[in-house]
Formats: structure tokens, C-alpha cells, sequence
């Protein structure tokens, strides 16, 4: 291994970028190699594409470049799930416009794509061959976790969605492989620590003895629910609030007694606490259901692994709740910047593998958070 990086390293330090360009969130690793050691650098920007100009998006990566990377990179290996934002027409479109974007913040810089049989492949075959690069960033996260666990199942929980893939011999095996496949086959659930509407979970809640029937207006989100709960720090609610007010326990409450039509001169407290209890088990029934719809066609695996920014409070507990007992955490394992940019620091990885040689189990024995 040390021969290895010493012969690819003889210019100094060698920069490679894995980026993940996500309808709400992008992420970017940057793993630094020099000789032997490797160092893994992060960060993500909540930037709605369907909100925003897309033609801010070649903006953004080069604003994300210039914050990891001191000096021009050797090679960047992207995956992407911004293509179904409604910002696009077809899904062809966004794969073209974000790989444009990429090129265009990383003008000189080797390019590759991963897709959803977690290869890699050049930008123009990328474009030839989009729907296999369409929302291929769970392929990233699951070959690394494949590194590690040759058979398990992982759990990944963003601020968005919910992957669920199988892992066999090391590579992820799902039964589907586009967003609708995986719908239906359970292994992408639409719900997520951050983003969700709460009306998209329950349509009622307990209130004053009763199951009151809530508004399907965008009046609160899971958001809202983790930080009054205490599963999220209000640092961690880094998406926008549905009122455009503070990100704090007070107007989460209050955005949550909005939800059945009340404020906080209506409802008290306690009230609002016991609705969100109940918005809470009613979403880890949602990733329960498709745990358990993906573990009963692997039912040989009894391991589950846990990622993303909900994996303790909703990837965990519903591992635990089907009576899985061999769960492990990936922030435990690499750290929480690490679990929660996964498919960025994978695809970094990858890259890392692929021009290196290097044996990428060992690799993530060697990577260090910076």
C-alpha cells in the first residue's frame, strides 16, 4: 500500500472530490493523500434546486470547491439525485444540466459518474446512458459500506428520503434500481429527518382525547418534530422553516399546533408534545415497513447498518423494533461528517480505488476526519 500511494503521490499532496448534487442538499469530500495517510474533508449546502436558479448550480460547486480544496483536484466522482427536482422536465435534462455544472466548476479536472451497478463511467457515456446515473448516489454509499460488511442491510435517513438497500458479497443487490423500482420494492422510502411534510405521515393525531384529523397544508415538517423531541440540534435543521420563521423549539411548536388548525394561546404544550410523539411513530412505521419489506425477500442477512442524519433516532430504532441485534453504526465507525455526506465521501473513494489501486477496505481503516 505504502509503495503504492508513494508512487502516485511523488507531486506532493493528491486531491480527489466526491461530489453528491441532491435536489435540497450537495455534498462534497475531499480525500487528501499523501503518501500513506488519508484525510477526509466535507461539507453540504442546503440549495434547493427547485427554488433557486439552476444556473446558480455551477456557482455553487465552485464555491464548494474553493472552501475544501487548496489546490486543483485530480479527479472528481460525482453521483446525483437533483434530476427528479421539478426544476427539470425530464430526468435527462437534469442529469445534462448537472453534469454541465460540474464541468463547468471543475473545468479541467477529470470527470467520473457513478450509476446505480456502482460503476463508474465518463461524462459523455453518463449522458448516453442517464437513467442509470438518475438518483445513483445509494450505489456510492453501498459499495463503501460493502468494503466493511459483506452482508447487511443499510439504513441511510436524510433530510429527504430513505434508502434501504441490501448488501450481498460485498455489493449492494437491490431489487430495484430506479426511483420507481425502489418505491416499489420498498428500498426507497420518501420520508426523512428534515423535509417532510408531517401531513405526508399521519392524517391525524391525539388531541383532547380524540385522533383530530390534521391540515394537509405545509404548515410544519419532520423537522419541526426532531428538534422538539430532541433528535436534532437546531444547527442540524438546516433546511427552511415552513413559515420562514426561527428554527427553534418555540416556533417549531408553534408551526406544529398549526398542523390540526391551533396556535399556542390554543393548545398547550404538553399538547403539542404528545402530536409530535405521535408524528414520530407514525414515520418510523414508514421506515419499519420498508425494512421490512426488503429484509423479508434477504432474510439470511441479520445485519443492519445504520447511516445518515437520522440513523439513531429512526434507522436504529427501527432495526430494532423488527428484532434485528447486530446493528452498527457508521458514524460510530468513520464519524458523523463521514455518515452524513456518505454518498460524496464514497464517490470520493472510489476515485481513490480506481486511479490509486489501493484496496479501499484499507482505506477506510486509514481515513481520518479532518
Amino acid at each position: 500500500m505504502k509503495i503504492v500511494f508513494k508512487a502516485f503521490c511523488e507531486g506532493g499532496l493528491v486531491l480527489f472530490v466526491g461530489l453528491d448534487v441532491g435536489g435540497a442538499n450537495t455534498k462534497i469530500a475531499v480525500i487528501d493523500v499523501t503518501h500513506d495517510d488519508v484525510r477526509v474533508k466535507t461539507a453540504r449546502e442546503y440549495f434547493p434546486v427547485w427554488a433557486k436558479s439552476r444556473e446558480e448550480l455551477p456557482e455553487l460547486l465552485l464555491r464548494m470547491r474553493s472552501s475544501l480544496c487548496s489546490g486543483k483536484p485530480d479527479c472528481v466522482c460525482v453521483t446525483m439525485t437533483a434530476e427528479l427536482s421539478d426544476a427539470y422536465e425530464t430526468k435527462r435534462e437534469g442529469v445534462n444540466h448537472v453534469l454541465s455544472s460540474v464541468e463547468e466548476a471543475f473545468s479541467g479536472v477529470e470527470v467520473y459518474v457513478v450509476n446505480c451497478t456502482a460503476e463508474l463511467l465518463g461524462v459523455e457515456e453518463a449522458r448516453g446512458r442517464h437513467m442509470e446515473v438518475a438518483a445513483a448516489n445509494w450505489p456510492a454509499t453501498g459499495w463503501m459500506i460493502g468494503k466493511v460488511f459483506r452482508d447487511c442491510i443499510f439504513i441511510d435517513v436524510g433530510s429527504t428520503t430513505t434508502d434501504i438497500i441490501p448488501v450481498r458479497g460485498g455489493v449492494p443487490c437491490p431489487e430495484g434500481r430506479s426511483d420507481v423500482e425502489r418505491l416499489i420494492s420498498g428500498e426507497l422510502v420518501f420520508t426523512g429527518a428534515l423535509r417532510t411534510n408531517v401531513s405526508a405521515i399521519t392524517s391525524r393525531v391525539p388531541l383532547r382525547g380524540y385522533m383530530c384529523r390534521v391540515s394537509p397544508e405545509k404548515f410544519a415538517l419532520t423537522a419541526d418534530v426532531h428538534l422538539v423531541l430532541g433528535h436534532i440540534s437546531e444547527d442540524e435543521y438546516t433546511c427552511e422553516t415552513a413559515d420562514g420563521r426561527e428554527k427553534d423549539a418555540y416556533h417549531s411548536m408553534a408551526r406544529i399546533a398549526r398542523v390540526v388548525c391551533a396556535d399556542l394561546e390554543e393548545i398547550s404544550r404538553n399538547d403539542v408534545l404528545k402530536i409530535a410523539k405521535h408524528i414520530y411513530l407514525k414515520q418510523l412505521e414508514q421506515v419499519v415497513e420498508g425494512l421490512e419489506q426488503v429484509s423479508s425477500r434477504n432474510p439470511e442477512i441479520d445485519t443492519v447498518v445504520t447511516v445518515g442524519l437520522g440513523e439513531e433516532f429512526l434507522a436504529k430504532k427501527a432495526a430494532e423494533k423488527l428484532g434485528f441485534t447486530k446493528i452498527y453504526s457508521l458514524k460510530n465507525m468513520l464519524g458523523k461528517k463521514v455518515s452524513e455526506n456518505a454518498p460524496a465521501v464514497a464517490a470520493a473513494l472510489m476515485i481513490v480505488e480506481k486511479k490509486i489501486g489501493a484496496d479501499a477496505k484499507e482505506l477506510l481503516r486509514k481515513i481520518r476526519e479532518d
